[in-house]
């Protein structure tokens, strides 16, 4: 009997550590965000989804950071693009962009929404101020 409580108590032990860095919530953004600041705990994972039309050439675009060495923020995908419904040609979609809180820290996190060859030319910006606790 006090053999199969420690076996428990290692084991419940073993999944609350793998579980220490993983997260409990996932904060979505969108559009409406621009310009906010969000407070996130480290574990956390950040999702940020964008409007488009991927099949008219304009994507949205990371532009800061320029990388996330040294950051609060990982990145975990970032090119992600899904269309809301019946995956018609022309149809639009979402551009997604997930990253995951690693540690305390501020970053700026912006994108532009524009075409890959016109980088000059953004019809759209998004910015938001991350801020991990």
């Amino acid at each position: 009997m006090i053999q199969k409580r420690v076996s428990l108590s290692v084991l419940v032990f073993l999944v609350l550590l793998g579980l220490w860095g993983c997260s409990l919530f996932t904060i979505t953004l969108d559009e409406s965000d621009s310009g906010s600041i969000q407070t996130l705990d480290v574990g956390d994972l950040l999702e940020i989804q964008l409007m488009g039309n991927a099949s008219t050439g304009y994507e949205w675009v990371r532009v800061e950071p320029a990388s996330f060495a040294g950051t609060p923020l990982d990145i975990v995908k970032e090119d992600d693009y899904r269309t809301l419904g019946c995956q018609l040609v022309g149809e639009p979609g979402e551009f997604v962009f997930r990253y995951r809180a690693v540690r305390p820290g501020t970053v700026t996190v912006g994108f532009e929404h524009r075409r890959p060859w016109e980088p000059e030319d953004p019809v759209d910006t998004y910015f938001v101020t991350v801020w991990v606790r």
